[in-house]
């Protein structure tokens, strides 16, 4: 039986054939949730013009909120899975 593993003249062929996804999925994917991961860690005035690094303070915030939590409850009963 022969092997059917690829062979590549260049051993930079297969780097450049992954680098085009790899470009986009950092751009379209990897780069705006750390982008949205650091905005949820800081405090940001209505106009945006100042920002404060807060920590973790706006989701323990979030987490006492009571209207956060009346409406979080019922959103998750009805996403979870249910047997049938």
């Amino acid at each position: 039986m022969s092997s059917s593993r690829p062979v590549f003249r260049s051993r930079w062929l297969p780097y450049l054939l992954v680098a085009p996804q790899l470009v986009i999925t950092v751009i379209f994917f990897i780069w705006p949730a750390g982008e949205a991961l650091w905005y949820s860690l800081q405090s940001v005035d209505p106009f945006g013009f100042s920002s404060q690094f807060v920590g973790l303070e706006n989701f323990v915030a979030l987490f006492h909120d009571s209207y956060y939590l009346a409406a979080v409850w019922p959103c998750l009963g009805y996403t979870a899975p249910r047997p049938r």
